[in-house]
């Protein structure tokens, strides 16, 4: 048995965040021997707890066969150093290469599972809609000139802040084109990263145009990356005016994010 312990730092935020959602509820749901917060358990379950709210100052007391699920937690790293014996479970390849810098602890690689368990398609041929998704503090990040381009070239910039029911998500998808990721904060500080978005879009056949990270390297081929708004402007001209290109890039985002369904995502847990 599986034991997935996944609740958020607030009550009143139950199963919200995001976190929770994906490698919570969703992927209990799934699986046929997982349970989510069960009130017990045994010492030979399997336990994953996800990104616990732990300070630094405290400890946290693990049962059964524990993995700590640390996605974007950096900080848990102090707990990971109490408890060399505990597993850690990452999301991306970046983060197998960070966290062997900081811990001594085995570390697992897990991503996230894409959104689109159906494996539903993009199915237009124009490409008019640029879509964006994330916090809405993180829209404010999207420069100017961008907003303006896409505007001048009589396209839309969709933007998508509601992550919870699943199948908003996907409708969302659905109807974009083309996506950006833009996230100009943060870049030099040490953390956990991941390509998810980038992953999402691909499970459309949806291709991405983003300011380039490390951590989207492994998405290589589904996204064209660019460092500035000019950039941006000029691959976006190239992707919507070549048919080829677009076809090409799509056929690369559906085979990628073939690893990332929620049904191979289930195979590592149950190898844990």
């Amino acid at each position: 048995m599986i034991n997935i312990i996944a609740q958020p730092p607030y009550v009143l935020r139950h199963l919200q965040r995001v976190s929770t959602i994906i490698r919570g509820e969703q992927i209990a749901a799934y699986m046929g021997n997982a349970r989510l917060n069960p009130p017990d358990g045994s010492k030979d379950d399997v336990y994953v707890y996800v990104k616990p709210n732990v300070k630094d100052t405290q400890d946290f007391v693990f049962e059964g066969k524990p993995y700590l699920d640390i996605l974007d937690g950096f900080n848990l790293r102090h707990l990971l150093n109490k408890h060399p014996e505990v597993p850690v479970i990452v999301f991306s390849e970046l983060d197998v290469e960070t966290m062997s810098r900081y811990v001594k602890n085995k570390i697992v690689l897990i991503p996230h599972h894409h959104v689109n368990f159906e494996g539903g398609r993009r199915e237009r041929s124009k490409v008019k809609k640029v879509g964006v998704i994330g916090s809405l503090d993180a829209f404010k990040w999207i420069p100017d000139e961008i907003r303006q381009g896409i505007a001048g070239r009589g396209m839309q910039l969709v933007e998508h802040s509601t992550f919870y029911p699943r199948m908003s998500v996907t409708s969302f998808y659905k109807q974009m084109d083309v996506m950006l990721v833009w996230r100009p904060y943060n870049r030099d500080v040490p953390g956990l990263y991941n390509p998810f978005k980038i992953v999402n879009a691909s499970a459309f056949g949806i291709p991405t145009i983003a300011l380039d990270e490390p951590a989207f390297k492994e998405m290589g081929g589904c996204y064209i990356p660019v460092k500035t708004p000019e950039e941006f402007l000029t691959q976006l001209d190239a992707i919507r005016t070549s048919s080829s290109l677009y076809a090409d890039m799509s056929g690369v985002c559906l085979q990628k994010a073939e690893k990332y369904h929620i049904s191979r995502i289930a195979e590592l847990y149950q190898k844990l």
